[in-house]
């Protein structure tokens, strides 16, 4: 039996650990926002390229709300959204004002591996896009160059996969596939 979690959808995945900036309009995901956090209730979020799309949407992960403010451009709402916890959608179902909730199971955490020797390459650009982009160094504080699920996790927040190729990888139970077909990437010719 699953419970019942208020559902954002953005056009990007947050995972674990993660820290990123979700652009919140007014309408149905504001509503949604608020709802959830009135009546203390988790929420997630959801990457999907369209609209079609969110009813294939297998994996979300909980966040926890850091910090928010208006946008001076287009009046938005703009969080700080950490990611939390990773969870399988069982079902959505609308609710009233057009709320999307879904019934979820909340799946365990990737256990944490030391990199070794292989992954080095995966340390050494994320570092590199870290001081080509300060924005997103700023949005890891914390950062743990040392543990390869980390090191997956962030990968999988920024490189621009398809949504189904990145719900694949985030159904996995450790990083190691992950690990895989990111050092498959970085060994193809581009």
């Amino acid at each position: 039996m699953g419970q019942s979690t208020p559902i954002l959808f953005n056009d990007r995945h947050i995972l674990p650990g993660g820290r990123i900036p979700l652009r919140i309009p007014v309408g149905d995901s504001l509503n949604t926002l608020v709802f959830a956090l009135k009546h203390g209730l988790p929420l997630g979020v959801c990457m999907a390229e369209s609209h079609a799309q969110r009813q294939h949407v297998d994996i979300g992960t909980f966040i926890e709300i850091e910090d928010y403010t208006r946008s001076q451009e287009d009046g938005c709402l703009v969080i700080t959204a950490r990611g939390t916890a990773r969870f399988a959608i069982q079902a959505f179902n609308q609710q009233h004002n057009e709320m999307l909730f879904a019934t979820v199971r909340p799946l365990p955490r990737w256990p944490d591996c030391q990199v070794d020797k292989q992954s080095e390459p995966l340390v050494e650009r994320l570092q590199s896009m870290f001081d080509r982009h300060p924005e997103l160094q700023k949005m890891h504080r914390e950062s743990e160059f040392s543990n390869l699920t980390w090191l997956c996790q962030r990968w999988l927040e920024l490189l621009p996969l398809p949504t189904h190729e990145k719900q694949q990888l985030m159904a996995n139970s450790s990083c190691v596939a992950t690990r895989d077909y990111l050092l498959s990437m970085m060994q193809e010719p581009h």
